[in-house]
């Protein structure tokens, strides 16, 4: 058995128009990836950026696939609306009695 529980597969990534000396790597993790920018191994900023269905290949997503996207999130947003408002109806029922 290793050491460790498992090992983080870093990539690099290009990074045009930046700095030569910066680095962007990520890694691939449950539900995202975790990306690191810096200038040395001393300095690395990390962030985890959340993409559960691993659609982050290198290239862009594509303009179909945000509006996919913000259509997901307005139905969200219309099924809540929806909940309020059944919730504040039975409040005001409640008040009435």
């Amino acid at each position: 058995m290793t050491e460790y529980a498992f090992s983080l597969e870093w990539e690099r990534l290009g990074n045009e128009g930046a700095d030569a000396g910066l680095v962007t790597e990520r890694a691939r993790v449950f539900g995202g990836w975790l990306v690191r920018v810096g200038t040395s191994p001393a300095a690395m900023a990390v962030t985890f950026v959340p993409d559960g269905q691993g659609r982050w290949d290198g290239e862009d997503f594509g303009e179909d696939d945000y509006e996919e996207d913000e259509e997901e999130y307005e139905e969200e947003d219309e099924d809540a609306d929806e909940e309020d408002e059944s919730d504040e109806e039975d409040d005001e029922e409640e008040e009435d009695v």
